[in-house]
């Protein structure tokens, strides 16, 4: 049963593509400000997220992080099923959002509790008064999320890893407040400018420094849920003026630091 429910922060969706359209303009490399967990129900597609790329099949979870770039690849034109949770990990249980930054990519889920809560998304949308719908999906999201936490031995391992572009993935993760130019990481990594520039553009249609700053962002977003004040976010993550940290942030969240629209 296809559905499309959204509501603030929240989607729930489950799609059916009986031909999926090939232009690969419409699964570009991106990135989202929340989590989303993607459940490949069938299809014939692969996954690509940071330095690695796996081969779905029927029964795989995906999960991806806030400002995880990422994108499916079609690989025919197979129908493609799937459901899409999306949610802002501020809206979820503090016991429960401490584990979700330490999850894993991908997932095989098929006949376990995991999919047996996924199917239940199915049967609550049938049945369920839909001015009642939003609050079931979203406990059922939670009940979705103690599994998930509690699953690594459902952990898949990527079937490419980049081993280009890894080191440089990692170093970023790794120090995004010491990243004021590309410079800093052709010193850290011993690679010339240019290397780097190669190397990222052949996994990313991102620039580098685009990259990094929407990773920066990411962080602050965190940073500051957790209490710490804007100004010294911006001092924390290495943005030399507070107008720039501001900027940047507002381009992503479309809200100033401070959470207050602009308009």
């Amino acid at each position: 049963m296809e559905f499309d429910v959204r509501s603030g922060n929240y989607t729930f969706k489950h799609s059916l593509t009986p031909i999926p359209d090939m232009d690969e303009t419409r699964f570009k490399e991106h990135y989202h400000t929340m989590y989303e967990l993607l459940y490949f129900i069938k299809g014939d597609a692969s996954f690509r997220v940071k330095d690695t790329t796996y081969s779905l099949k029927s029964g795989d979870l995906l999960v991806v992080q806030p400002g995880e770039h990422h994108n499916l690849i079609l690989r025919s034109q197979s129908p493609y099923e799937r459901m899409v949770l999306r949610f802002d990990p501020v809206d979820v249980n503090p016991a429960l959002r401490r584990y979700l930054p330490s999850l894993d990519s991908v997932y095989f889920i098929q006949n376990t509790p995991l999919s047996a809560e996924f199917s239940h998304l199915d049967s609550h949308y049938s049945s369920v008064r839909k001015d009642m719908i939003l609050s079931t999906f979203i406990s059922s999201l939670n009940i979705i999320l103690a599994y998930l936490v509690s699953s690594d031995e459902l952990i898949q391992q990527a079937d490419l890893v980049n081993k280009d572009i890894k080191p440089i993935i990692d170093y970023i993760s790794n120090h995004l407040a010491d990243i004021q130019s590309i410079d800093d990481l052709s010193n850290a990594l011993h690679l010339s400018k240019s290397s780097i520039y190669k190397i990222f553009h052949k996994q990313f249609d991102t620039p580098i420094m685009s990259y990094i700053r929407t990773q920066k962002i990411m962080l602050a977003r965190t940073m500051l849920n957790e209490g710490t004040p804007a100004t010294e976010v911006a001092i924390r993550l290495g943005f030399n003026h507070y107008s720039s940290f501001y900027r940047d942030y507002y381009k992503v969240f479309k809200e100033t630091p401070s959470g207050k629209n602009k308009d």
